[in-house]
């Protein structure tokens, strides 16, 4: 019992084309689909980032509304401008 099988080399050239263009086109679809994926994630990532820095803004605006800034502190010369003296404690305050 001897069987031989005979395939046609023209005709397995082109089955193996035919698999290779199906593989390729595969993949192409693949990364077409994730990279699409990853443009959807990175926009979903910069829109909680901007959600997250107005949070931020938001509390910083709170948080310096709430605390009143302190009043400036006078300024007492030393030395009197007109006769270039030492002030002598004159406009000092009490507790100092």
């Amino acid at each position: 019992m001897n069987m031989q099988i005979t395939v046609h080399l023209g005709l397995l050239a082109l089955v193996m084309l035919c698999a290779f263009v199906a593989g390729l086109l595969f993949r192409v679809l693949q990364v077409k689909a994730l990279r699409r994926q990853i443009l959807e994630l990175e926009s979903e990532k910069m829109q909680d980032h901007a959600e997250i820095l107005q949070l931020q803004k938001k509390i910083a605006d709170q948080q310096q509304s709430r605390s009143n800034p302190p009043a400036a502190t006078p300024v007492v010369p030393l030395i009197e401008k007109e006769s270039g003296q030492p002030d002598n404690g004159k406009n000092k305050r009490a507790s100092q």
